[in-house]
């Protein structure tokens, strides 16, 4: 009985140290922590708050949401880049992957220019959410201002928002350049304790009474420690040559330009037609109907967004090999990758079909999910939109986004074809799922993974079924 409890311990300890290093658990650890800050604070802002300081705090955050669109594509750009420079690139070019060099050791004064970059390319953001929230945001705080408990504390707090907003946009440069450098591991666990101060600072802040100001202050010692942290690992990686290193921030710029915006593009595009199709919702089927519809797609974006850890923390990885031109390497890290976050997504969306609409009845509070068949379509869209992903983030390795403009055109056909089915149809809410759905299946979705399949030497259905087994075996 000792030596089997003796065993269980040495294998619970195995266990214990693996999760410790593995990028993947800090990565869902990250993603749980943010879900259970709304589950947190939630509770407490209602408690604490007014009904018009409520009201406040959403356009707080509705504000506040601009923030990762003033990134407008640079950050996978510069992670990119990055990785690029740790695979032994010479140079970086607007279009294209670098020509490989022979060398597999980083290139430390390609490191830091695109260091200098970075940091001068993020405070020129910085400033300008700075001025979209002083004049924008300030405009819509003053509207209303009057009718909160005090205008004084309100105007505070909207301060406090403006400069943690502003912060965090700038501290993120660093988290993206350490992400780069394939520190994936160290930079989940940055983001783990980030996160855990941000959560406890706000819910002190709120029981403190702080009211308005409890959230902005969380997020922005939160930034502090996340900076903080990350630029010491950062300058610890680059050692100490980069005081004689001259960064022109303009040529380099110009070559970071062409593929950001780009890539920023595609996400405004996507960020618009996801709001456009919550708008429709709400008008034709009023705040009842879009309850079911905007849940459904939260909770599929939730396990989208986890299941997506498995390829995310390889990135910076495929990003070198990509440089060095290491086509079967890069295969055979890539083929796991690729079936681990499928599966996890249909292991994940079998569960919510089979126990969702259970659970929901007996402890949802009245709340629904979808019908199930315009469920279960949704999954199936879902599925696709993570192929696309996968597939199309792999293309972006060769530093370029030739899906750009597909992209944009099946968004936009997606917006009018739900709304030409929300209008002249009685299919309700299964508009809004069929429009996606059909305007993915025109192109985007059967097209663009068998090309980034031939782009790394292999065929898509060949890849899926053989993987790393077809390198093994010299074919």
């Amino acid at each position: 009985m000792e030596k089997i409890t003796g065993k269980g311990s040495i294998q619970s300890a195995e266990l214990w140290r693996r999760l410790q290093s593995s990028a993947v658990g800090w990565s869902w650890l990250f993603n749980i922590l943010r879900l259970a800050s709304g589950i947190i604070i939630l509770p407490l802002v209602l408690q604490k708050l007014s009904k018009a300081d409520l009201g406040m705090y959403y356009i707080f955050l509705s504000q506040a949401a601009i923030v990762p669109l003033v990134d407008f594509g640079f950050g996978p750009t510069v992670g990119r880049f990055v990785s690029y420079a740790m695979g032994g690139a010479q140079s970086i070019k607007a279009q294209g992957v670098p020509e490989p060099s022979g060398s597999s050791e980083p290139n430390y004064p390609l490191l830091w220019q695109l260091l200098l970059t970075t940091r001068r390319l993020y405070a020129y953001l910085s400033v300008l959410l700075l001025g979209i929230l002083l004049t924008y945001g300030t405009y819509l705080v003053e509207l209303t201002v009057t009718q909160t408990s005090s205008p004084t504390v309100t105007r505070i707090a909207w301060g406090i928002t403006m400069v943690s907003a502003a912060f965090d946009v700038y501290a993120n440069c660093w988290g993206t350049y350490l992400r780069g450098m394939n520190e994936v591991l160290a930079s989940a666990r940055i983001g783990v304790q980030g996160m855990l101060l941000r959560l406890v600072v706000s819910v002190a802040m709120l029981l403190g009474g702080a009211g308005l100001m409890a959230l902005p202050l969380g997020t922005l010692c939160g930034s502090f420690l996340q900076r903080a942290l990350s630029r010491r690992l950062c300058l610890q990686h680059l050692g100490p040559h980069g005081a004689s290193i001259k960064a022109d921030t303009r040529a380099m710029l110009k070559i970071l330009w062409p593929n950001s915006w780009r890539v920023g593009v595609q996400f405004l595009s996507g960020y618009l037609t996801v709001n456009a199709n919550t708008t429709i919702c709400a008008v034709y089927f009023g705040l009842e109907g879009n309850a079911p519809y905007g849940l459904s797609v939260q909770v599929l974006g939730i396990i989208a967004g986890m299941a997506s850890v498995w390829t995310a923390t390889k990135w910076p990885l495929i990003g070198q090999l990509r440089a060095r031109q290491d086509l079967a390497t890069l295969r055979r890290v890539f083929w796991p990758r690729v079936w681990l976050q499928n599966l996890s997504y249909l292991a994940a969306v079998a569960g919510l079909l089979l126990l969702g609409p259970f659970l929901l009845e007996h402890f949802g509070g009245g709340k629904e999910l979808l019908p199930l068949s315009w469920l279960a379509l949704l999954v199936l869209n879902g599925l696709f939109e993570v192929q696309f992903n996968i597939w199309g983030t792999l293309i972006t390795m060769e530093n370029r986004v030739p899906y750009l403009w597909p992209t944009v055109a099946t968004n936009v056909l997606s917006l009018a074809l739900s709304l030409t089915l929300v209008q002249f149809t009685n299919l309700g809410l299964g508009a809004l799922v069929l429009g996606p759905l059909l305007s993915g299946c025109l192109f985007n979705y059967w097209f663009w993974p068998p090309y980034a399949a031939r782009r790394i030497g292999t065929r898509l259905l060949k890849f899926m079924l053989h993987g790393a087994k077809e390198d093994s075996a010299g074919t």
